[in-house]
């Protein structure tokens, strides 16, 4: 899991200019903070991950996830408790 997880992050950054390009430092923290937050989602039901991420990274009002996932509402507020009590109840690596 961590050497696919490495590859994804080295396929994402492989075509950046040399300017933009992370220091050796910089790659070993990302990498440290990507394997943190895989730790976080593992476990999660895709759907339940799915409405998390679409929430706090892509910034979707919980309306607008139920359209994406095709769910209802309610079904949305229930994933998102649930992300968030399994995050904050997750055991530290």
């Amino acid at each position: 899991r961590k050497n696919a997880l490495e590859q994804a992050y080295l396929d994402a950054i492989r075509h950046l200019p040399v300017s933009l390009a992370p220091s050796p430092e910089e790659h070993l923290a990302i990498l440290e903070i990507l394997l943190q937050i895989d730790h976080l989602f593992r476990g999660l039901k895709p759907n339940v991950r799915n409405a998390f991420l679409l929430s706090r990274l892509e910034g979707l009002t919980y309306p607008e996830i139920a359209v994406r996932l095709g769910v209802s509402l309610r079904t949305v507020e229930t994933y998102m408790a649930e992300a968030l009590r399994h995050i904050l109840t997750v055991p530290r690596a």
